[in-house]
């Protein structure tokens, strides 16, 4: 059997203005296992970044530890990572846009 890909309507929605991030925070489940599937209607650039990673981001550096995402951007995205550590994370999503907003619309799973 197939697994059932989600419709927009069983994805959240979020918009994000030109050239600006939205950070999603999230727990590490024990398995370690998360999965994030990304629908927008322009291309997005996404990292799974620890506290420090997300520090360095907004420092404005261009080089910080990431443990996935798209930094390629994408309109779709889809991914299960194995986390290597415990404790929070954060699903960075990026409209490097700078005249449009996107309309983003996303799910996180364990």
């Amino acid at each position: 059997m197939s697994p059932v890909k989600p419709s927009r309507s069983d994805l959240l929605k979020l918009r994000i203005p030109p050239n600006q991030n939205i950070r999603l925070r999230y727990s590490v489940p024990e398995s370690g296992l998360v999965e994030f599937q990304i629908q927008a209607d322009h291309p997005v650039r996404t990292y799974i970044v620890r506290k420090r990673g997300l520090e360095l981001f907004d420092e404005g550096n261009v080089k910080f530890k990431y443990y996935g995402g798209f930094p390629d951007a994408r309109r779709r995205q889809h991914q299960t990572v194995s986390l290597p550590f415990e404790g929070p994370w954060y699903l960075l999503i990026i409209n490097d846009d700078e005249d449009e907003s996107v309309t983003v619309f996303y799910d996180v799973s364990y």
